[in-house]
């Protein structure tokens, strides 16, 4: 092989190395709350709150499904790990917190598909990162209802 060659090999290795780091922290992201939406759903009264909380827990799995197979694709191992549930904290200070987590998510997604050179991967982070914008409008349309209600 050429120099150029395994220049051009060591360099996207690198970038690889890079891309799933991040893609597993997003992973993180996906997973502190995921196993938590049902129980935090059923603290909800309001009905309509509590669908949306539950399908923003079926979101996350999706995407996390998504990233996942994303790591994989890329040659990385998967990191998988579930955040404890915040006790102590009342449903508007939960969804608070999730904001942000969603905000967070959406930067990230957004730094992954500038990074992925696979048009098939990039298109999935945008994607991702388009259904990250609904969701902060999600929890931001639940807040707006948790603060009209005693929940």
């Amino acid at each position: 092989m050429s120099p150029e060659v395994i220049d051009t090999m060591a360099k996207k290795s690198s970038e690889n190395l890079t891309t799933i780091s991040l893609l597993n922290q997003i992973l993180q992201l996906e997973y502190s709350l995921i196993v938590h939406y049902p129980r935090l759903a059923s603290a909800i009264r309001d009905e309509a709150v509590r669908k949306l909380a539950l399908g923003l827990g079926s979101a996350s799995v999706d995407h996390a499904n998504i990233v996942a197979k994303a790591i994989t694709k890329l040659g990385g191992k998967p990191v998988w790990s579930f955040g404890a549930f915040p006790h102590g904290k009342d449903t508007s200070e939960i969804f608070k917190i999730q904001l942000e987590k969603e905000k967070l998510a959406l930067k990230l997604h957004q730094q992954s598909a500038e990074l992925i050179m696979n048009a098939s991967l990039k298109d999935d982070f945008n994607k991702l990162a388009k259904e990250e914008e609904s969701h902060i409008k999600t929890v931001e349309n639940i807040l707006s209802k948790l603060g009209k209600s005693s929940d």
